[in-house]
């Protein structure tokens, strides 16, 4: 039995099995929006379409790019809340 573990565990015995190497593809950089904001309205409501439609990474740094301190661990809506108010 002892031979057994010691033929298992050993690497110089038999063919070992090897996993292909699987590289996540990766987008060059995300293509911008177009905005949708019609002539008359107010900066406000495209800025809120714009932020409601952020990802939370996005407006996290969105805040640091602004200089407004939020908390990482906030939930999106605080943080769209806080970024609104300054």
């Amino acid at each position: 039995m002892f031979q057994w573990l010691k033929n298992l565990i050993s690497s110089d015995n038999g063919p070992t099995l090897k996993r292909p190497v699987v590289t996540p593809k990766v987008d060059a950089a995300p293509k911008a929006k177009k905005s949708t904001a019609v002539a008359g309205k107010t900066k406000s409501k495209a800025a809120k379409t714009d932020l409601e439609s952020m990802t939370k990474p996005q407006l996290l740094e969105h805040a640091k790019k602004k200089g407004i301190k939020v908390n990482a661990s906030a939930k999106k809506a605080d943080l769209v809340k806080k970024i609104k108010n300054g």
